[in-house]
């Protein structure tokens, strides 16, 4: 009997994320305080990262060691990605992997159509190499750990 693989849970909770993060992008019904969005886009980038630990400990899945962290390290993505994660989660970092992010402007947009106000919230990343918007880094470091799985565990 072949064993189901953990990390697809965790896979599955990115991909939820990813969607609400979607609908703050794309426009969803303005129905809470506007800082809950940017609590759905931290545990984005905090869920996204920690795949990575699911990957490693999940019994079912053989990779070489260093592997996971190696892809990490080669993608740009990716690296910005841990070091917004361990800026959530510590507050400070003590190493940067991808340019010192940090969360700059947000651009807010209201249609005030009936029956409901649909908010779009447009989040920014500045780095030293230059401003990235954020729903276009979740959808690159999606994309990036579908290709990873799809090439070294699938």
């Amino acid at each position: 009997m072949v064993k189901a693989r953990k990390y697809q849970e965790q896979f599955d909770r990115l991909k939820r994320w990813y969607g609400r993060f979607e609908k703050i992008d794309q426009g969803r019904p303005h129905t809470v305080a506007s800082d809950y969005y940017i609590d759905e886009i931290y545990a984005f980038f905090i869920n996204c990262y920690h795949l990575k630990d699911w990957i490693q400990n999940d019994e079912t899945v053989r990779l070489p060691q260093g592997k996971i962290e190696h892809f990490v390290h080669q993608n740009e993505c990716m690296r910005v990605c841990k070091d917004i994660c361990n800026g959530i989660k510590h507050l400070k970092r003590k190493s940067y992997s991808g340019g010192d992010p940090e969360f700059g402007p947000r651009k807010f947009s209201l249609d005030l159509g009936e029956p409901t106000t649909i908010i779009k919230v447009k989040y920014s990343i500045i780095t030293k190499t230059g401003t990235i918007d954020a729903f276009q880094l979740a959808s690159e470091c999606l994309q990036r750990w579908k290709e990873f799985i799809k090439r070294n565990i699938i």
